[in-house]
């Protein structure tokens, strides 16, 4: 029987959330896509309804589940989107728990009061930090042949989270962090091009605007 399920994060296409998204989507899994203000998330915090006090959570017929990286496990093996082989999965976790520590590099600079500071913290990500990952991604995605994906011969979460990991350092939001990060890095560009053109995430991007 479908579980009901209700994947609550902001509006907001982050990693953190958004692969979860599409991958019930590309599933044709019902769920709930609640996207709450600002106000709302703030009244649930104190509440204590959020187990770690932070988005996202899923609760799967009335159960919750926090921490993104669970989250995406669980909607990529119920959408299909997970690989059942045992080392083909651990693959899939690897990347997956790759994303949370680079994004962790962010951390002090995102908290940093100090606009010298904080412009030095982003120096150092864009000339050292992200570049010695970025190259540490592009022999993980070559070392799985000439699919274009990291695991396996087709899309995965593995995928869908790097993709818009990716997406989001290359986007201009963050001050200090080039668009042409990945330029030195042609794997990552094709696999951004690869994923982002895939059918599934196409139909994602239409529903998204249309909703």
């Amino acid at each position: 029987m479908t579980p009901n399920l209700r994947l609550i994060y902001f509006d907001f296409p982050f990693w953190r959330a958004e692969p979860s998204r599409i991958a019930l989507f590309m599933g044709n899994i019902p769920y709930e896509d609640h996207r709450p203000s600002r106000e709302e998330f703030l009244r649930m915090k104190n509440s204590g309804e959020l187990p770690y006090g932070q988005l996202p959570v899923l609760d799967v017929d009335g159960v919750r589940i926090a921490q993104s990286v669970a989250i995406a496990r669980y909607c990529g093996k119920v959408s299909g989107l997970y690989p059942a082989q045992e080392v083909a999965t651990a693959r899939c976790d690897e990347l997956l728990d790759t994303a949370s520590q680079i994004t962790q590099e962010l951390g002090p600079s995102m908290r940093s009061k100090d606009p010298v500071e904080k412009a030095r913290l982003r120096q150092n990500l864009a000339t050292k930090i992200f570049p010695r990952w970025m190259g540490m991604l592009e022999q993980r995605l070559q070392a799985n042949g000439e699919s274009g994906f990291f695991v396996g011969d087709s899309i995965t979460m593995a995928d869908l989270i790097i993709w818009r990991l990716l997406g989001w350092l290359i986007s201009g939001i963050l001050d200090g962090i080039p668009t042409d990060l990945l330029d030195p890095f042609p794997g990552l560009l094709q696999h951004q091009e690869r994923i982002g053109s895939h059918p599934g995430v196409l139909a994602w991007k239409r529903h998204r605007q249309d909703a």
